[in-house]
Formats: structure tokens, C-alpha cells, sequence
């Protein structure tokens, strides 16, 4: 019986899936097991997996697709392990995730669930964008939930008799299903940020958060909603929450054409904006080998995102970015942020403002 069920749920994810596994695989910590659970994928991915001969991996195939909540409450329904841990499969492991994470819960029995509080962001080619930083500590993570998330999805670990007791993935939440499990588990239980970095994160401009980046920030409110009803002490009020997001849900999928244009259209400048903060950050820090690679994504991304090109130009003389460095007042100062938090973080102090991206 394994120590550690690594669970990842696959749809059409057939680009990344195999680097994705073997990350899981190349693990120092060995005894493990990876549920994969293939949600009726449609592209190569059954075909990546059936070339794996490694006996720790078990597949979970569905005849038809039922989201990533269904997946994920499958596949740790399928677990044997005492903890759990979540991976995507577009994401990479950092090969000593599973040690440092057992080690940490291992010594710490009154917490309940664990991730990383600095990971790499990634784009699709696997090259680093920027570094991001999450709050650490169960009661800065507490305090800051009530603005910013707080956690990388793909890098929690958690006991699986905590899955037990909360009651797994909500499928209402699907899409933001990973916001409500881990506000119900905080319920019941402390969870802390490692400062190492133990995944990274890969940005993907087709994957669902950026196309469904509206929908997902609407259920992310309402499980938000929900916690802070449970932590005043009421009954949540799930059938209200549900029923804005149905309406939500019908105006998605009811969109004629030129509304799906539209919806296509702000998924791309959402992108866009959001290579675009990381490599202003990248020019505020001074490294402009990675900033112009951020501006190269974006306008990859949507090629009329005319910041990109104004940065991606400024990038290339040095001393001018320094004349202009007030038009990149709110990056300067995130950077600034950035670099007092690491500098606590190494001396072994607390952070005196969380910070998130």
C-alpha cells in the first residue's frame, strides 16, 4: 500500500501529458501511486498513456467526460495512499515535491493540507515567465483569502482522511472546484505554503484558465460567498449561489456567433495582459532577457496588444527603462514587494504584507 496517491485528471491534454507523468515518476520519494484518470479524451492522450509500462500508474478511463471535479473525486476514491496529492497534466513536478511535502505533514499532524508558496510560471514551450510568490503561514494565508487566493492547485498535498471528512470536489463549482474544496478544508483544518519551489505552473493561452477566466473568477466569488457564510456560523446558502450560476452557465452556452467572437476576443487580450504584467515585472527586476519574452507571448497572443510592442521595444535599450521607470509604477512597486518577501523569507520572518499573484 503506498504512502502517497498522486491524482491527476486528463482531458485532451496530449501535448504536455507525457512530461507531465514522468515528472510524477522521477519522484525521489518511490512509494507512490499516479491515478490518472482520462476523462473521455478525445485527442492522443489514452494513446500516451497506454505506452507507459510503469506498474505504480493506474488508469481510470470515462466513457464519457464529467469535468475535473468527477475526475478528481474518482481518482481519490481509487486511492490507497495516506496522502494525497493533486497534479495537472499540463504542469511539472519538481522531483523532490513528494518528499519535501510527506516530511512536512509527517512532522506537522495538526495540518491538514500543504502546497508550494513559489512556483514557476511557465508558457507552453516550458520557458520560465516570472516567479510567483503565495503567503506561507496558516494564519497569513487566512487573512489574505479574504482578497487574493491563496494556493497553486496542482501543488496540494492533503490527507486523504481530510478529502473524507470535507466531502471531495463539488461538481457545481466545476472549473473553480479547487477554490471550494480547499475554503472547505480550511474550515477544519490549518494548511501551509512551502517557500520551495515544487511545481511549475504552465500558462497555457487555449487552456481553461484563460478561456474561462470570467466564469471561473464569478464561481471562484461564490465559493468565497459560502466560506465566509460557514465561518460567521450560518448555513451556507448554496441554492442562492447556484442559481446565479446557472443563469451564467445558460449565457455562456446560449452566445450566437458574434458573441463567441467576442468571448474568443477577450480571452486573448485576457492573456495577453497577463504576459504583459509578467514582463513588466521581469523589466522592473532588471532581467530583460525575460521580459522580452513575456512581450514576445503576448503579442503571439493577440498580435494588437500595442503595450506589448511599446514594452517589447523599450526592452531592448537598457538605460531608457530606467528614464521611464515611473510609467511602470504599480510593477515597481509589486517587485519591490517581491524582494522584501524573499528577503524576510531568508532571514527566517514573516512577511509584513502578504502577497500573490
Amino acid at each position: 500500500m503506498p504512502r502517497v496517491s498522486v491524482v491527476m485528471a486528463v482531458y485532451n491534454a496530449a501535448k504536455y501529458l507525457h512530461e507531465s507523468v514522468e515528472s510524477v515518476l522521477a519522484q525521489t520519494f518511490r512509494d507512490l501511486e499516479l491515478i490518472i484518470v482520462d476523462d473521455a479524451s478525445t485527442d492522443a492522450s489514452a494513446k500516451i498513456l497506454d505506452a507507459f509500462e510503469d506498474p505504480r500508474i493506474r488508469v481510470i478511463t470515462h466513457a464519457r467526460n464529467q469535468g475535473p471535479a468527477a475526475s478528481r473525486n474518482d481518482g481519490i476514491a481509487a486511492a490507497l495512499g495516506e496522502f494525497v496529492a493533486i497534479m495537472d497534466a499540463d504542469d511539472i513536478s519538481a522531483p523532490s515535491r513528494l518528499e519535501v511535502q510527506v516530511g512536512f505533514l509527517d512532522s506537522h499532524s495538526d495540518v491538514g493540507l500543504v502546497g508550494c508558496a513559489v512556483y514557476d510560471n511557465i508558457d507552453d514551450r516550458g520557458s520560465t515567465l516570472y516567479t510567483s510568490y503565495l503567503p506561507e503561514d496558516n494564519d497569513t494565508i487566512r487573512q489574505t483569502l479574504v482578497e487574493k487566493w491563496c494556493f497553486l492547485h496542482p501543488s496540494i498535498m492533503f490527507r486523504r482522511e481530510v478529502c473524507e471528512r470535507v466531502g471531495g470536489y463539488r461538481s457545481d463549482f466545476a472549473l473553480a472546484e479547487d477554490h471550494d474544496f480547499i475554503l472547505r478544508v480550511l474550515d477544519q483544518y490549518k494548511a501551509q505554503n512551502l517557500p520551495i519551489k515544487l511545481v511549475r505552473y504552465r500558462i497555457n493561452p487555449t487552456g481553461l484558465s484563460v478561456t474561462g477566466h470570467e466564469y471561473i473568477d464569478a464561481l471562484g466569488m461564490a465559493a468565497m460567498h459560502l466560506a465566509q457564510q460557514r465561518r460567521k456560523g450560518d448555513t451556507e446558502d448554496l441554492s442562492a449561489e447556484l442559481n446565479t450560476l446557472v443563469q451564467r452557465t445558460h449565457t455562456r452556452k446560449t452566445l450566437g456567433f458574434w458573441g463567441r467572437v467576442a468571448r474568443r476576443w477577450r480571452d486573448s487580450y485576457y492573456a495577453a495582459n497577463r504576459y504583459y504584467g509578467f514582463g513588466c515585472r521581469a523589466l522592473c527586476a532588471g532581467n530583460l532577457e525575460a521580459a522580452r519574452r513575456c512581450f514576445a507571448r503576448s503579442l503571439s497572443t493577440n498580435w494588437l496588444f500595442v503595450k506589448s510592442w511599446i514594452c517589447l521595444l523599450l526592452s531592448c535599450f537598457p538605460g531608457l527603462v530606467e528614464r521611464v521607470r515611473f510609467v511602470f509604477a504599480a510593477s515597481s512597486r509589486y517587485e519591490e514587494e517581491q524582494r522584501g518577501y524573499c528577503q524576510r523569507s531568508a532571514q527566517g520572518g514573516a512577511p509584513t504584507r502578504p502577497l500573490a499573484d
